[in-house]
């Protein structure tokens, strides 16, 4: 069933989030993210619209993907701000600093999970690619993919939380 849906209308839905996001490498990940989620879904229902199917879920995933990236963005420029605050910091303030990144780095280790906390340690201080990632800890790009939206989720929600 999934394998004649794939055939039948992986192409056109391809070309469909070409079109809405301008790149075909994001189009295709995002195509392979939508066969995944019916491939693990419990039930697939019947279908008499399979094209609006694969669109609903094809949006979802791409709002997630937006949401992910913006969260991302949001997170990229605090550290930025306060690594530029850090560099303006007299000696004292910059240890205290950097005393402060490490007890935050113990914390996301106890807090995460090894996965998500190395992924985001490989990416953000190794400046490893997804792929590079994914051969270290012998998992999926698509699992390297969520340990990092679940880290900057955490720490997203972390800075923006406590005040």
């Amino acid at each position: 069933m999934i394998g004649e849906l794939y055939s039948s209308h992986r192409g056109w839905l391809q070309g469909w989030l070409r079109k809405k996001i301008g790149c075909l490498h994001q189009a295709a990940d995002l195509v392979q993210d939508t066969f995944v989620k019916l491939l693990s879904s419990a039930n697939l229902p019947a279908l008499r619209e399979p094209r609006a199917y694969l669109l609903v879920i094809a949006s979802h995933l791409m709002i997630d993907q937006y949401r992910r990236r913006k969260l991302e963005q949001e997170s990229l420029q605090t550290m930025a701000v306060l690594a530029e605050d850090a560099l303006a910091a007299s000696p004292e303030e910059q240890a205290a600093t950097r005393q402060l990144l490490g007890e935050t780095l113990h914390v996301l280790a106890r807090e995460l999970g090894d996965k998500p906390y190395r992924a985001f340690l490989m990416a953000r201080v190794d400046g490893m690619s997804y792929a590079e990632i994914a051969a270290a800890l012998g998992v999926s790009e698509s699992s390297v993919k969520q340990y990092l939206s679940k880290a900057l989720a955490y720490c997203h929600a972390r800075l923006y939380t406590h005040d």
